[in-house]
This record gives structure tokens, sequence and C-alpha cells, in this order.
């Protein structure tokens, strides 16, 4: 095979699993960590990873698989459509879908609406209040992109072994 190819299509596995990594290590670890907060701890510690994340290392590695998973797809199809064909396609679409979009579309819109509440002048009642509307939505949009993105590099790992 092509070495850009082979190239492009370590480089949008190992980014990939870099997120899924993050996002699982972030569900079994950091979530339940920060459970254990009272809410405008709980709040205060979010907003703080919200400012945090958005850093050139982090962003690489979130946008990367967005360009090489579609560009592994398009050079392994210079031969012609296969079952490799057929796994970056659904791991292109899983991710595009269930990675990005549902950051793009659900966590990133939380975040930003959690991140316009000052919590130097939220009442703990207040506190709470916001804790309820963020805290369960934004956790069960994460489980699905860490369920999409850690089958992302499952289908990753599959097409390199057929390869």
């Amino acid at each position: 095979m092509d070495l850009l190819a082979d190239v492009s299509l370590v480089l949008a596995g190992t980014l990939t699993a870099l997120i899924a990594g993050l996002f699982f290590s972030f569900s079994f670890v950091t979530n339940r960590g920060l459970g254990r907060l009272g809410d405008t701890g709980y709040l205060r510690a979010m907003q703080s990873i919200n400012v945090a994340i958005v850093n050139p290392v982090f962003l690489v590695a979130f946008l990367g698989p967005l360009v090489l998973l579609p560009l592994a797809l398009i050079l392994r199809l210079q031969d012609g459509w296969s079952t490799v064909g057929s796994l970056l396609l659904a791991a292109s679409l899983l991710y595009i879908v269930g990675g990005f979009g549902i950051t793009v579309g659900a966590n990133i819109p939380l975040n930003n609406r959690l991140d316009a509440v000052d919590l130097a002048t939220t009442t703990d009642a207040e506190a709470g209040t916001v804790r309820r509307w963020f805290e369960q939505p934004w956790a069960r949009w994460h489980a699905l992109r860490t369920v999409a993105t850690t089958l992302t590099v499952a289908l990753v790992l599959i097409a390199a072994l057929m390869s």
C-alpha cells in the first residue's frame, strides 16, 4: 500500500484513540470525581475545564480525525472499493457525527451556557438549579461521544489489520 495511505491511517487512528481515551477517562474518572463536589465547586471546575481544554494540542487531536479519517478512506479507495473502505467510511461517519457532531451540537452549547453563569454572584440554590440543567444532559451526550469515538478506534484498528 501507498506510504501516504499508511501514514494517514496511523495518524487518524492515533489521534482518534487519544480523543477516545480522553473521553473515556473523563467519563470514568473526572466526572466521578467532579460528581463528589458541591454544586458551586462542580460548576467552577467545569468552567475551568472548558477554558483549559481549548488549547492547540487538544485541537489538533480533536480536529485531526475530521481530515485524516476521510483522507485515509480516499487513499484506500484508489485501489477500488473494499472491506477496508467500508470500515473507514463507517469510522469517518461515526467520528464526524458521534465525536465531532455531538461535541459541537450538544456539549459545547451546554458549556457555553454554563460559562455565561457568573458563579461569584450565584446563590447556593441557583447553583443547584444550574447544575441540574447542565450535569445530566452533558454527561449523557458525553457518554454517547465516548462510545462513538471508541467504536471509531476499533473500526480503524480493524481496517489497519486488514490492510
